[in-house]
């Protein structure tokens, strides 16, 4: 594997940890292959705020591979 596909695939976990939008149409995407992703954990509201945490179910996603959990945050508007 090349390093500038490393580099690219830590970027991605890095952005998975931070955390993604969250749209009630579209859901949360995975930060490497930008499909949808299954909803494994749901926290309560905190203010206006929802954090929710997916896994990618894409088999050929390197985070999926990985099993990185992706960070999803929902504003309430």
């Amino acid at each position: 594997m090349k390093i500038t596909t490393m580099m690219k695939i830590a970027a991605a976990k890095e952005q998975a940890a931070a955390g993604v939008d969250f749209s009630p149409r579209t859901g949360a995407l995975c930060p490497w292959c930008e499909k949808k992703s299954r909803i494994y954990r749901t926290l309560p509201w905190e203010d206006a705020t929802r954090i929710r945490y997916h896994l990618c179910e894409n088999g050929k996603c390197p985070l999926a591979t990985m099993r990185a959990s992706i960070k999803s945050i929902e504003m309430d508007k």
